[in-house]
This record gives structure tokens, sequence and C-alpha cells, in this order.
């Protein structure tokens, strides 16, 4: 504490940032001795205040994320709330507080992505940080130090940008005081370290933010107006039957939720999370006294160009659909909710659905799913906050949409909402009926391009082959080895004896990598051009997130299962990370041979 306040207790502010299910909610309530559940809603509800000792101290819980994408891959509506919050705090707060769960592996990957979300609040924030482990009541003391010390670690590196400042939490525990009373002399030491200032809020940026917001919540409450106009309009001028069948086709980009979305409305577990999707899967069941046909399709690459997907995406969606004795009712394209919708997803979205025809458009309903990781925003925010790119596909869709909470399958009456959709958009266009393209006719729609962009490339595609095959395989032996990693950090709560963990490597049964001593990536990769180099990380990097967040839910389903042996819930372990790894890898196989097929014509692609 800085000379001039003397022996006066001062008052505390402190911002709290993190993950969902960090633990940001059970630190404030261990401070401020409450138990509210996690914030969310209105501002007040996200600000909390208390007294402790005669000062008060001020918390302020931030939204937290769930995926550790890049930040072009994070919302605008994100990265808005997060200015918006942290203004709460004004004229700023004394501590930023980083809030990571001490029983989850902390990769390099969760570091850069925190790195740079930490960094939107501005370059000096790192002089007023300091990270608070949660859940150290479960893991060794001595562990938690071990992970911190380690050289080169993740962690090692996120702690020293916070300048070796830490405190460590025990959750179960909410009476010690002791921790408490801690972790304010940790804060009042960055206080006096930074002779008794704050970290400064960029007040314009606050201002600018505001004033976006205001626009926001006009234009979303217009939109919401207009949509609910458009329905009673229907339902007066047309006679909306309630159908006693309904078909649906989803479609989307790779892991977008397609099966979950298909498992939700089918109230089943009918698709598989994660596995192979090289065809196209047909789900049936009676939902709401009612036949229903759900046909999950393959995924287009999120980043990559149509020209580059593997064959077997557009071959299984036309298949399907023209195939079919009866076409389908809508279409469902699905659209993660809390990831960011630029002009490249826009381009790519209406390259892939244009194999179906300019038709499509009149039977689709884009469909958002995680809804549930934005409860205190609504969808018709998200629209008009991520801009042009998302609010051109919801018009282009005459203003149909939907939202799903996937991890919230009881909740019946998001279904029996969207089947009214479905019957209100029937009745007003009728059936799809999809009329089969002319091969010509398909490659032009696949191979259009914009001319007129100020950036242009020539990639040669060999070059681009060549980096997919090898930056897979690089990319894969990084995953197996977090993966082990990642085991091993948990190996304790899968309650490992020492015989069975001296056999306990997960030994992946992967021919194409374990051929591979060493991966090196060659010369070529020197000739692609740094936007497409880009690309290929983006997008291989978005799979290992979702590749790790995926085995990580699975070690805290198996560390909860008491009926699996140890054998078991290893192989369990073995299972899910190479049925993640397969499906990745099916698709960078098709989609080399696509390139190749390519290449030997001589094609060349003009971004």
């Amino acid at each position: 504490m800085s000379k001039h306040q003397g022996n006066k207790q001062m008052d505390l502010r402190a911002v709290l940032l993190g993950r969902h299910h960090s633990g940001k909610t059970s630190v404030i309530n261990t401070i401020l001795e409450t138990s509210e559940t996690e914030a969310k809603g209105p501002e007040d509800n996200v600000k909390r205040e208390g007294f402790i000792d005669g000062r008060r101290v001020s918390l302020v819980e931030t939204p937290g994320w769930w995926k550790t994408f890049s930040l072009n891959d994070l919302s605008n509506i994100s990265k808005q709330q997060l200015v918006r919050r942290m203004s709460l705090t004004s004229p700023g707060p004394h501590a930023v507080m980083i809030v990571i769960r001490a029983d989850c592996t902390f990769t390099d990957t969760d570091r850069k992505f925190l790195e740079e979300y930490v960094e939107m609040l501005g370059p000096n924030v790192w002089t007023h940080a300091l990270v608070i482990f949660t859940r150290g009541d479960s893991i060794k003391q001595e562990h938690i130090e071990q992970n911190i010390q380690e050289s080169g670690s993740a962690l090692k590196r996120l702690v020293e940008k916070c300048e070796n400042r830490y405190h460590v939490f025990n959750n179960s525990n909410h009476h010690d005081r002791t921790q408490v009373t801690e972790l304010l002399k940790k804060i009042e030491g960055i206080v006096g370290k930074n002779n008794g200032k704050h970290f400064d809020i960029d007040l314009e940026k606050v201002k600018e933010v505001n004033e976006e917001w205001e626009e926001i919540q006009t234009k979303a409450s217009s939109r919401k107006s207009r949509v609910q106009k458009q329905r009673s309009i229907v339902q007066e001028k047309a006679y909306v039957r309630r159908l006693e069948e309904i078909r649906v086709v989803l479609l989307g980009w790779i892991l977008s939720g397609k099966s979950s979305a298909g498992n939700t409305i089918l109230n089943t577990e009918e698709f598989d999370i994660g596995g192979k999707t090289g065809k196209g899967k047909r789900g049936f069941g009676d939902v709401d006294g009612r036949k229903m046909t759900v046909l999950d399709t393959p995924g287009w690459w999120k980043y990559f160009t149509s020209e580059l997907n593997p064959d077997f995406i557009r071959s299984a969606i036309l298949e399907n659909v023209s195939e079919c004795k009866k076409f389908p009712h809508a279409m469902l394209l699905v659209i993660p909710a809390d990831t960011s919708f630029l002009e490249e997803q826009k381009r790519i979205v209406e390259e892939n659905m244009s194999i179906l025809g300019e038709d499509v458009w009149r039977h689709t309903i884009v469909l958002f799913t995680w809804g549930d990781r934005f409860k205190d925003v609504s969808i018709e925010q998200h629209i008009e906050s991520e801009g042009d790119a998302l609010q051109w596909m919801i018009e282009k869709c005459r203003n149909r949409y939907h939202v799903f909470d996937n991890t919230d399958k009881k909740n019946r009456d998001q279904v029996t909402e969207l089947l009214q959709k479905i019957d209100e958009m029937a009745a007003e266009n009728s059936l799809f009926r999809f009329k089969k393209q002319k091969n010509s006719d398909a490659e032009k729609s696949l191979q259009r391009t914009d001319k007129h962009e100020d950036q242009m490339t020539e990639i040669k595609l060999k070059d681009v082959c060549h980096f997919l095959d090898e930056g897979f395989k690089r990319k894969a032996k990084e995953i197996e080895k977090k993966i082990e990693d990642l085991r091993k950090d948990m190996e304790e709560h899968l309650n490992l004896d020492e015989s069975s963990s001296k056999n306990s490597s997960l030994n992946f049964q992967d021919e194409p990598l374990n051929s591979q001593k060493e991966v090196t990536i060659p010369s070529q990769q020197e000739n692609i051009p740094e936007p497409i180099k880009s690309l290929l990380e983006r997008e291989f990097s978005r799979w290992e997130s979702i590749i790790i967040e995926g085995v990580r839910e699975s070690l805290l389903d198996i560390k909860s299962s008491f009926e699996l042996s140890q054998a078991e819930k290893l192989q369990m372990t073995k299972n899910s990370v190479e049925k993640w790894l397969q499906n990745c890898r099916l698709y960078v196989e098709h989609t080399s041979s696509r390139i190749r097929d390519l290449d030997s014509e001589d094609t060349v692609i003009t971004r």
C-alpha cells in the first residue's frame, strides 16, 4: 500500500475473467460470503459488493467462453460484453483476476487465447493481473506448484506475465477466511506496486461500445417485432396445417453442432458426436405426436473454399436429397451461436448451399446451436452485433431463424416451436423440390470467384496439398501428446493404481501417424502465401481445440463413473481421441485427393 494512504483501509475493485465453469462465481461467493448462482442478466446481477473488515469490495464477473479459438472466432457481442462489464468497475479495477481450474490441464492453446483476450483490455493490464486457481481442494498443492514451475509450461508463462502473482482457492471450504485475507493482501500488493493507482479503463472505447450497444438493442427489438409480424401474417393468410410428417436436412460446417441438434430434435442419441461423417445418416422418431425424419449431412470445412471440400460432402448432400422419395420440408442451416460470422463464412456458406440451387434459401431456417452459452443475450442482439454478413444470411432465409440449447434436451418447447416454424414455412412455400443441376452449372457454382477483390492470390494446389498432408500429421502428433499429458494430469482423478498407471499410455493405434518417426514441414510450405497458411492453421487449431475440449469432458465423465473398471476408463479415453482424429483424417485425405484432381487439370484457386 502506498505511503500516502497510511493505515486507512481503501475500497477495492476487481474484475474476474475466465472460461465458463472456471469458478468465477464461486470465487465471488467465497470472498463475499454469499451463495449466488452464475452471474447473468442485467448489469446489477454481474456486479456484487460487500464489506470486508470495514472496507467496500466490489467484484465484477465477465462473460466466459467455451472453446479456445482465436479472437477472430470470438463473437463480436462477447468482446462488447467484456468492455461493458469492465466499465462497471469505473474508474477502473485495482486487480484483474484470471480464474483457472486447478484440476484441468492448461494447454499452450489456452494460454495464447487467454493472453490475447486479456490484452483486449489494454497493454498495461498485466501489471494489475493475478491468476486464481479454483478447486484447489481437488488437487495437491505441490502438484499446482510443480505445474507452475515446470520449464516452458503454459502455466509458468502465464503466471510470469502476471509478474508471478497467483492464489489458490479451496472451493469446498467457503468458511475459510484465511484464503480471502491472503488474496486481499495480494491485491493490496498490486495497488502498492502501482503507486496506489487502479487500471485505467479506456473511456473512449467504453463510450463507443455503449453507443453501439444502444443501437444494437434498438435494431434487435425491431427485428424481433418484424419476425413476429411476419409469422402472424403467414398464420392469417395461409391455413397453417399441422404436418403429420416432417422431414428436415441438417447443413453446416463440420463440428457446428448438427449431430447435437439432430439428437435434440429426436430426443435420442441417434447421431454420433465427433464420429465419422463421410456419409449422410437418417434418424427417425415420433416428435409431438408426428413422424420425424432428420438427415444429418457431412459438414464442409469452415475456412476452406468449397472447391477444396472432400467429394463425399457434395455427393452425400445431393444423393440424399435428390434420391429421396419424398423431398424435405426444411433445410436447417446450423450455425454456432457463440462464434463470429464474418464475410468469409458468408461466402463459404453461400458456395456450399448453391449446390442445391437458389430456391433452397426459401426453404431454409438458420438454426443457432449452443444458445445456452449466452443466456443473458438475445439471438437478435447477436445477429445485429455480428454485422452485415450474418444479417445478409438471415435476410436470405426470409428472417427465419431459431435457437437451440443442445445441453437441455428435456426442454421440448424449443423443439415444438421449431416445428411450428417449419409448419408455417411449408404453408407459405410448399415442399422444397430439388432440380438437379447440369454438371457444368454445378461446377460453375462451386468455382465462382470474387475477381473484384483487391487481394488476390493464385495458389499452387500441389503445395497446399503437401502442406495439408504434412500439417495434419504434425498437428495430430501434437494433439496426441497434449491428450497424453492431459490424461497424466488427471490420472489421480481416474483412480488409477500404481500397476495400471505404468501401462496407461494411450498408445494410439494409428499407422499413418506412427509410421512417421519425425514430421517436418517441407520447403514447399514456403511457396504458400501467408493468408492460406493462416487458414490451414486456423482450421487445424479449431479441430485441436474441439478435440481437447471433447476429451476433457470425456475424462470428467469417466471420473464421475464408478461402474467402470480402470481398463474400461482408459479404453473410453482412447476411443474418444481416436474417433475425433479419424474424422479429421478422413477430411484431410479426401481433401488432398480433391486437390490432386484439380491440380492435374492445372487449376488454380483465385482468392
